[in-house]
């Protein structure tokens, strides 16, 4: 993942670019520098109670619907040795309502496999969902109490905490309202989206 490791370095590169001019007081204890820390999630799912928990319950269903599904299968198994070996004195009518029966049962099965990824998959997205929100938030505890001025998500780009000394959201909302004000930013250009609120 060489890009994602560029724009890292490129914005860490940033930030201690800028933390020259920051004054002590902007980063509680980091002592006037900037503090970054990382957090490796994946360890954070395999190794905590929490993740530990969740993951035993998502192999408890995928291992109830491997169950049913192999069952399933083995009772399509037999009925299709029993077409291939009785068909022949079986009558046209009989035999079709057998190959009917089956393609019928077939299909339930593809059915049912489809059913079961969809529900692995679905208890594993909010598995994850509630470990990253519990992880966040603690988290941003951490980030706080030891004066960390970034936190990132160990291998990945998205910032999990950020201190309120480097958040310009205040002066980028400020300077959007100036300009709605000034009309500068009134009149959107042709077929914009301007217009739809």
């Amino acid at each position: 993942m060489p890009m994602r490791s560029g724009r890292l370095l490129v914005l860490i590169a940033t930030l201690l670019l800028a933390g020259g001019s920051m004054a002590p007081a902007q980063v509680p204890g980091a002592e006037g520098g900037i503090r970054l820390a990382v957090v490796d999630m994946d360890r954070v799912m395999s190794e905590s109670l929490l993740g530990k928990a969740e993951q035993a319950a998502i192999d408890r269903l995928r291992s109830d619907r491997t169950a049913m599904i192999t069952q399933k299968q083995k009772e399509l198994e037999v009925q299709e040795e029993q077409i291939r070996s009785a068909s022949l004195s079986w009558s046209a009518e009989k035999r079709e309502e057998h190959l009917r029966e089956y393609e019928t049962k077939r299909i339930e099965l593809r059915r049912l496999n489809e059913d079961a990824t969809r529900d692995v998959q679905a208890e594993f997205n909010r598995a994850l969902a509630k470990l990253q929100a519990i992880a966040l938030k603690v988290t941003g505890i951490i980030g706080s109490e030891k004066g960390y001025t970034l936190i990132f998500e160990k291998g990945s780009v998205p910032v999990l905490y950020a201190s309120d000394s480097i958040d310009v959201t205040s002066e980028v909302v400020a300077r959007m309202d100036a300009q709605a004000r000034s009309g500068a930013a009134a009149a959107p250009a042709p077929g914009g989206p301007g217009g739809r609120r």
